[in-house]
């Protein structure tokens, strides 16, 4: 075996992981959105996205100005923020103090166009809604060494660019000029994000694409070939309606006039027939109408030759209903239905605005994180939780609780699961106090005292628009330390007292 056939068999050793042979280059497939580019992003380097900007516009009309639309965004909002929690951990009180405070202060000046952070959360999920994507960025303040507030940028301007060398796609702001800054990166209206404090979260995206996928792009051809048409003409037909109906008048030509050309008759008794119509019109509004002998008035009733319009207009509706995945229920529409059904439908929509929540969630983590770091506040993690949906079944929905409740003591009582895990199935982030549980435990060493985490839960109260303390600190044992002999597990000193 001569050198060369060494070093291959070296080299496939190293590439091989647990005897698999993987690809050289970390992948064998190719990135071909790099190459999909429009003309015009293609003069830019961007990536074209499947859902094209101008789609994007048209859907930010849409929430704008769309009644159905509208309604939807309105619907996922409402149903979105009922209020939200914070759990903050850390390894002191002190610090649990600290991060407290500087996190009340920051609520309420990072989003002052929406009176803080309650407000910032509304809008995200506007955005993700109608867009299908958070776009925003944090301003950072290096003299107060804070985020000075949080700013939303157009996700209609985002570009990306794809870095081979990275293999990842970085984001890029389309400005309306073509050089705003002293600076060749600018160029062509294109400005770097930092990505550190610019984030970009898609709900959903089309394969690899770094693009959202708006929810509501189904429903733009419906609207526009089909509710749109529909209002155009119940528009006309309402002009047209007049006392209950359509009036039409007869009335007699003027007599021509000795000498007088064609033309000039025509002409005469054209201004003739105006100035009758405009009288009629003034008149025939105030529900009096007093003519001349020569003139006939007929009416027709076109109310009758609409029924049909209603029907027309619900097939419309239904359609954009499916392109946004709701219900007409939920848009108003009094169709009869049962409770079952209603049941069904509204967590279903629960369940669509929990999905948006997620990366509400994970965005605002982002921006307090963040600000405490530059506040010099080191914490193990801020964790932001939305509270429960309003219920629509209130009571059913407490006796299924119950019921949980009691299946979940029985899990953690038996040794079949442990507290926290208990408490997560409970939709907690742990179990606060397991003496309730279990007893006194044994007293923590000192030795082991010093791995101990603390966690505290922050409930945020609209009314006066600050986190309040929902419980007294916990605390966690980091596991950092070896066991000490007089302490024993839980799940075991529940086994011993057996």
């Amino acid at each position: 075996m001569n050198f060369v056939d060494r070093v291959k068999i070296a080299w496939a050793a190293f590439r091989a992981v647990g005897g698999i042979e993987l690809p050289d280059a970390g992948r064998s497939s190719d990135e071909t959105l790099g190459g999909t580019m429009t003309a015009y992003a293609a003069s830019f380097g961007s990536i074209s996205p499947v859902i094209d900007f101008e789609m994007l516009k048209v859907l930010k009309c849409f929430w704008l100005y769309n009644p159905d639309f509208s309604q939807y965004i309105a619907n996922i909002v409402n149903l979105g923020n009922p209020g939200h929690q914070l759990s903050v951990e850390a390894k002191s009180d002190a610090t649990i103090e600290q991060a407290i405070t500087r996190l009340n202060e920051s609520s309420s000046r990072i989003y002052k166009h929406g009176v803080g952070v309650d407000g910032l959360l509304n809008q995200y999920l506007t955005s993700v809604a109608w867009s299908g994507a958070i776009s925003s960025e944090d301003v950072v303040n290096f003299a107060a060494r804070r985020v000075e507030k949080v700013v939303l940028v157009p996700v209609e301007q985002i570009r990306f660019r794809y870095n081979k060398d990275l293999d990842t796609y970085e984001p890029y702001q389309q400005t309306s000029t073509f050089i705003r800054r002293q600076d060749l990166r600018t160029s062509f209206g294109l400005i770097p994000l930092n990505q550190e404090t610019y984030k970009y979260y898609a709900l959903s995206t089309v394969e690899n694409s770094p693009y959202a996928k708006p929810p509501g792009t189904a429903a733009v051809e419906p609207i526009l070939e089909g509710q749109k048409p529909i209002m155009e003409n119940i528009r006309f037909m309402a002009q047209k309606f007049g006392l209950l109906g359509l009036v039409t008048a007869a009335v007699t030509p003027p007599p021509r006039k000795p000498g007088e050309i064609e033309a000039e008759y025509q002409a005469r008794a054209t201004s003739y027939l105006k100035n009758v119509a405009k009288a009629l019109e003034g008149e025939f509004n105030k529900g009096l109408l007093v003519t001349f002998k020569d003139q006939k008035l007929d009416h027709t009733n076109i109310a009758e030759g609409a029924t049909g319009v209603y029907d027309v207009n619900r097939i419309s509706e239904e359609q954009i209903f499916s392109g946004l995945a709701t219900m007409p229920g939920f848009h108003g529409r009094t169709d009869a239905t049962t409770e079952t059904f209603a049941d069904v439908v509204y967590y279903l929509l629960t369940a669509q605005t929990g999905n948006m929540q997620r990366i509400v969630k994970r965005r605002q983590e982002q921006t307090y994180r963040l600000d405490l770091r530059m506040g010099g506040i080191e914490v193990d993690s801020v964790s932001l939780a939305f509270d429960k949906a309003h219920s629509r079944n209130a009571l059913g929905e407490a006796q299924t609780d119950e019921i949980k409740l009691r299946t979940v003591l029985e899990k953690v009582k038996s040794g079949l699961i442990d507290p926290d895990a208990g408490a997560q199935e409970l939709g907690e982030e742990s179990w606060h106090d397991v003496e309730m549980l279990f007893g006194v435990l044994n007293p923590v060493p000192a030795a082991k005292s010093q791995s101990m985490k603390k966690i505290v839960t922050l409930s945020f109260d609209k009314q006066s628009q600050r986190y309040k303390p929902q419980t007294r600190p916990i605390q966690i044992w980091s596991g950092e330390t070896d066991t000490a002999d007089n302490v024993v597990p839980i799940l075991k000193k529940k086994a011993q007292r057996a």
